[in-house]
């Protein structure tokens, strides 16, 4: 049996082949060869749309400096603005619809192989990968993408970002619908479960957990109809319940362009001098709550002690801002070779539970059992024992009912925390909730917002090739900010 890294290795041999094909174009078209007839399998398609979408969305750019400084969890320092380049814009976009392109030609493959599990995946990871590029973008081509080869539809239409939801709901729910586990074996495109058919259903239904809370505020019955189906059924709809469930993607490490995205950026864990670091945002909070996942997630500094770089007017002179005095991403997240591409897990799953009970969503359950679980997965993971967990629960900010936040302030405040590494959740959760309020804006925009940007600025290559682009709806307030999302009801922001 081949192993699970040879099989990595050589989907990442076949994605780098293909990775500058168009996002429009046919795999079918660009495998033929008049003289030696070939097809790419369908599973070789799904797994190099998987290395695409993780070391994009899971990169550099995205996870660390852009989504990573706007959830304030991570900052640049020496910079610490919010940098914006034409090219790197493009290439975000391109490669996350290269992604989703990927997976529809994967889908289209597995339905000719006769492989109903495998379309099934591949469905669940376009939906999952559109979700993230929706909560970045908000409208975005989705219902139209893809269909080049089929419908010869050249200018997809942008479809809301409400339209989007609904399709990634309903995807999600047929993709889950379909997997079996007597239908056939996925491949060795299979990164994040290597052919777990549950898993990949909890996944599924676990990712439509997230797309409801998240458009709970503003479509509350639509959110209440998904999360009441889905927590009041597990049977028909199983969800992440412990980090064995967790969808990561776990990195080769050995080589180069095989090492895990962030450690690829920062360098080795003995000699830690990049710019990117954490930020008081995430420093600060973890500090007065002794959280004991704090020296997992960053380093002390060289002065000895924790310190996240500071956002605002004058950062670049602040005393604490510089090299010696900000704390480093911690070895677990950035700078382990055969380190994780987090797609969702476990902890989350319980805390949109407690915050559907808290709110009165759902019912049938205790709000306070699902927060305080949630904690222990997250604290789990990160390897933290149980007596420093429950100690961590008797933190009056911590403990249900205690200190002087609201139960629900501290249940999206411990979903914040333990979305660490995953920037644009943790970005679109600030977003959502305004926990905790990030109010340190850049200097640069410090005196004209008071908060991090909504969106992110739509690629120039989109806007001046795609004819179907919205110009009648969509007007950046500036080159950063945008609007707010659909989602986004916050007031007072901007």
């Amino acid at each position: 049996m081949k192993s699970y890294k040879s099989n990595f290795i050589r989907a990442i041999f076949f994605c780098s082949l293909l990775i500058s094909t168009s996002c429009m174009d046919s795999w079918t078209e660009m495998n033929i060869n008049p003289n030696q007839p070939s097809v790419v399998p369908a599973t070789t398609i799904f797994g190099s749309g998987m290395t695409v979408m993780a070391g994009q969305l899971f990169g550099e750019r995205i996870g660390i400096y852009y989504a990573g400084t706007w959830s304030g969890q991570l900052a640049a320092i020496g910079a610490g603005d919010y940098e914006f380049r034409v090219d790197i814009n493009n290439g975000q976009w391109d490669n996350l619809y290269r992604a989703m392109a990927y997976f529809a030609d994967a889908r289209r493959h597995a339905f000719r192989e006769g492989n109903s599990n495998l379309a099934a995946v591949a469905l669940i990871m376009k939906a999952y990968t559109a979700h993230q590029v929706s909560d970045m973008w908000g409208d975005i081509p989705y219902s139209e993408a893809f269909r080049l080869q089929d419908e010869d539809i050249l200018n997809p239409r942008f479809d809301t970002h409400k339209e989007v939801y609904t399709h990634i709901l309903n995807e999600l729910e047929e993709a889950q619908a379909l997997l079996s586990p007597s239908g056939p074996a996925i491949g060795e495109g299979d990164f994040l479960y290597r052919g777990d058919i549950m898993k990949w259903r909890k996944f599924a239904n676990s990712i439509r957990l997230r797309v409801a809370m998240r458009m709970s505020l503003v479509e509350p019955a639509a959110a209440a109809q998904v999360l009441g189906q889905i927590f009041g059924n597990p049977s028909s709809f199983p969800i992440f319940e412990t980090n064995a469930d967790n969808a990561y993607l776990w990195w080769p490490g050995i080589a180069t362009n095989n090492l895990e995205p962030w450690r690829a950026r920062l360098g080795v864990p003995t000699n830690k001098q990049d710019q990117y670091r954490t930020n008081h945002d995430l420093i600060d909070p973890m500090s007065n709550l002794n959280d004991p996942r704090l020296p997992v997630y960053a380093d002390k500094n060289l002065n000895g002690f924790f310190n996240g770089y500071r956002m605002g007017i004058g950062q670049t002179g602040f005393p604490l801002n510089n090299n010696q005095n900000v704390s480093h991403i911690g070895n677990r997240f950035g700078y382990d070779d055969r380190g994780f591409s987090p797609f969702m897990h476990a902890a989350q799953v319980w805390f949109i539970r407690a915050e559907a009970l808290e709110r009165g969503l759902i019912s049938g359950g205790n709000a306070r059992e699902a927060y305080e679980q949630g904690i222990r997965v997250s604290m789990q993971e990160n390897g933290i024992s149980t007596e420093a967990t429950n100690a961590y629960l008797l933190e009056p900010e911590v403990a249900w009912g205690g200190g002087t936040s609201t139960n629900l302030e501290k249940i999206r405040m411990q979903n914040w925390l333990s979305l660490y590494k995953q920037s644009v959740e943790a970005w679109a959760e600030v977003r959502r909730t305004d926990v905790p309020k990030l109010v340190n804006v850049s200097n640069d925009y410090a005196m004209s917002h008071n908060r991090p940007p909504f969106k992110m600025a739509y690629p120039a290559n989109e806007i001046a090739f795609n004819e179907s682009f919205p110009f009648d709806r969509v007007v950046e307030v500036d080159i950063f900010y945008g609007k707010q999302l659909w989602w986004d009801t916050r007031q007072g922001v901007f």
